[in-house]
C-alpha cells in the first residue's frame, strides 16, 4: 500500500470515526454474523482440498466439500425509535468477503474478495399498520434456501425499495421493487438497466401447521441504446408451502416457473439478451426432522429442475438428492453422514452423473441440528461418470477433470477439518 494511500484511509477512518461516535453513543449497535474456513487434502492427488461439484448442477452438497474461506460480518441499530407509538427507524448493514484458503495473507488485489451485501433502512410504526414495515437500500430479501446444499431456490436480493408485513386479513402482503444494471454479453458491452416488482402474500393458512406463500415478478428490461442489441422482460411464479412441527422440525415443497429474463430462477442476474420464450421449471422438497426425546436430527432434499431455453439442444434436466442424518453420542459430540447425489442431462448429450458421501465428526456446544459453531473433521468421497469428466474439460483446478488431481480416475476422496458459526 503507498503511502498516499495510507494517509487517504487514515483519513477516512478518523473522519468515520469523529461522525459515527455522537450517533453510535446513543445507539445500541447489534452484531451479527457468519464465517466458514479449514484445512484439507486430497488422497492420492497431494496438495489442498479439492470440492467437488457437477458441470450444471445448481449446487453441490456442502458438508466436507467447502474448500473457501467465507464470513459475514453485518452491524445494525434503531437509530429511532417511539415506544408510545411503535414508531422505529432501523439501519442495516454487511459486509462479506471471500477468499481460496491458500495463503496466510490473501490481498483483494489477488485471490479475496470483498462485497457490499447490505446496506439499508427500515421504517415501521408510521401509521400505515401495526407491523407493516417499509424499507429502501440493498438487502438480502426474503430469501428460502435448502441448508444442506447451500441452495438458495428463491432469492430476489439486491438494491431497492418497498413495503411488507401489510395485513390483509387471510396473509400478509409485500411489495418490492428492484433493480439490477446487466453488461450485455452480445458484443456491444452496453449497461442495460432491468426493473424487477416483486408481490408476494405470505402466512396464508392451509391447514393446521401448514402456510403457502405465494409470489409473482415481473421484469422489464430496457435498451440503453434502442438502435442496438435485445432486451428482453421475464416473468416468474413462486408457490411454497412450509408445515411446521414435522417431528420437531418443517417441511417445505416449492414449485417454480420463470421465463424471458430469468429463465434461469438467477433473479439477481437477469439474462437480458435471453429469449422471451425461454421457460424454466423446478420443484423443491426438503425436510428437517429434530425429534423430541431422541438423539437424532438431520435434513433430506429432492429437486427436479428443467431449462427449455428456445434454443434448440441447449437447454438441460437437473436431479439432485440428498440426505444428513445426525447423531449426538454426547452433548458435545455428534458424528453426521452425508450422502448426495446429482444428474444434469442435457439436451441431445449424455447425462452427468455425480455421488458424494461424507463422514464427519462434530464438535458443538449442545445437540441439534442448528446448533452452532460447529467444528468438523471429515473424509469425503466421491464418484462420477465420463459424462461428468468430459463437461469439466481440461481445469486443472477442476477435480472431475482429466487434468486435475485425480487424473483419468472418475473417483476421489479428500480429509479434513472445517468450522463454520452463525452468531
Amino acid at each position: 500500500m503507498t503511502q498516499q494511500r495510507v494517509m487517504s484511509f487514515a483519513i477516512a477512518a478518523i473522519f468515520a470515526a469523529g461522525v459515527a461516535a455522537p450517533v453510535l453513543a446513543d445507539v445500541p449497535v447489534d452484531f451479527h454474523g457468519y464465517f466458514r474456513s479449514g484445512i484439507g487434502s486430497t488422497i492420492g492427488g497431494g496438495g489442498s482440498t479439492n470440492c467437488f461439484k457437477l458441470d450444471g448442477a445448481g449446487s453441490k452438497y456442502r458438508l466436507g466439500n467447502e474448500c473457501e474461506t467465507y464470513g459475514e460480518l453485518a452491524f445494525g441499530g434503531t437509530a429511532y425509535e417511539n415506544k408510545a407509538t411503535g414508531t422505529k427507524f432501523r439501519i442495516e448493514s454487511m459486509l462479506a468477503v471471500v477468499a481460496p484458503q491458500a495463503q496466510d495473507w490473501e490481498s483483494t488485489k489477488g485471490s479475496a474478495d470483498i462485497a457490499v451485501r447490505q446496506f439499508y433502512a427500515t421504517a415501521e410504526g408510521v401509521g400505515l399498520g401495526e407491523h407493516t414495515k417499509l424499507w429502501v437500500g440493498k438487502r438480502y430479501y426474503d430469501r428460502h434456501d435448502v441448508h444442506m446444499n447451500d441452495f438458495y431456490f428463491w432469492d430476489n436480493s439486491g438494491p431497492g425499495a418497498g413495503i411488507e408485513n401489510v395485513d390483509v386479513g387471510f396473509g400478509k402482503f409485500a411489495y418490492a421493487w428492484r433493480e439490477n444494471t446487466v453488461t450485455t454479453d452480445d458484443g456491444t458491452s452496453r449497461n442495460i438497466g432491468v426493473s424487477g416488482h416483486d408481490f408476494r402474500l405470505s402466512g396464508i393458512k392451509t391447514n393446521p401447521g401448514g402456510e403457502l406463500t405465494i409470489g409473482v415478478d415481473f421484469r422489464f428490461a430496457n435498451k440503453a441504446d434502442k438502435d442496438n442489441g435485445k432486451h428482453t422482460n421475464g416473468q416468474a411464479l413462486n408457490i411454497m408451502h412450509t408445515q411446521g412441527d414435522v417431528y420437531g422440525g418443517f417441511n417445505q415443497f416449492a414449485a417454480q416457473f420463470s421465463k424471458g429474463d430469468i429463465a434461469g430462477f438467477s433473479y439477481g442476474y437477469p439474462n437480458v439478451t435471453a429469449d422471451k420464450d425461454d421457460k424454466a421449471y423446478r420443484f423443491v422438497e426438503q425436510i428437517v426432522v429434530e425429534p423430541k426425546g431422541t438423539n437424532w436430527s438431520g435434513q433430506a432434499v429432492a429437486i427436479w429442475e428443467k431449462r427449455d431455453p428456445k434454443q434448440a439442444n441447449s437447454g438441460q434436466t437437473w436431479y439432485s438428492f440428498g440426505v444428513r442424518p445426525v447423531y449426538a453420542f454426547t452433548e458435545h459430540l455428534a458424528g453426521a453422514l452425508e450422502a448426495g447425489y446429482d444428474r444434469v442431462k442435457p439436451d441431445g448429450s449424455d447425462a452427468r452423473q455425480l455421488g458424494k458421501l461424507t463422514a464427519a465428526l462434530i464438535v458443538q456446544p449442545q445437540p441439534g441440528y442448528w446448533t452452532r459453531p460447529q467444528l468438523r473433521f471429515f473424509a469425503t468421497y466421491a464418484k462420477w461418470n465420463s459424462a461428468a469428466q468430459a463437461a469439466a474439460g481440461t481445469d486443472v483446478n477442476n477435480p472431475l477433470s482429466i487434468n486435475g488431481p485425480f487424473g483419468s480416475k472418475k473417483n476421489g476422496m479428500t480429509i479434513g477439518a472445517q468450522a463454520e458459526a452463525w452468531w
